[in-house]
């Protein structure tokens, strides 16, 4: 392999931050609403925030969103849709659920910008395990 391809190849190989960034700004059973802001941490080796830091807030949103319903859960299945990159700025993630039954609960999740520009849009199934 060519070495400038090899090295490009690592270069995709970096932590990923800004997670401790997230502050809660609504929270209900089936709802939440976090603000983020998109630190250098943040961002892929293009200089836009990494899809992975996008997947793991949108997680986060249906996650707390589900334990309000007072029920443990983890992810059993999603799907993200990257729309607009963004390098700066906070950014507004929002789950709502869809749907909740007995064992599952679905969440549509958007990132916003702050000019309210729709990002990525993202639907997650949570498992309900057990009560809290």
């Amino acid at each position: 392999m060519r070495p400038d391809i090899m090295e490009g190849i690592l270069n995709h190989k970096h932590s990923i931050g800004g997670l401790e960034n997230i502050k809660l700004l609504e929270i209900e059973p089936g709802h939440s609403k976090l603000e983020v802001p998109v630190v250098p941490e943040s961002l892929n080796i293009y200089g836009n925030a990494h899809g992975g830091f996008l997947f793991t807030l949108c997680d986060i949103a249906s996650g707390m969103a589900a334990y309000a319903y007072e029920v443990a859960n983890v992810t059993q299945t999603s799907s993200i849709q990257f729309l607009k990159g963004i390098s700066t700025g906070k950014i507004y993630v929002e789950a709502n659920a869809v749907h909740k039954g007995r064992n599952t609960a679905v969440f549509q999740v958007e990132i916003r910008d702050e000019k309210d520009t729709l990002l990525v849009t993202a639907t997650f199934t949570m498992f309900l395990m057990a009560p809290l």
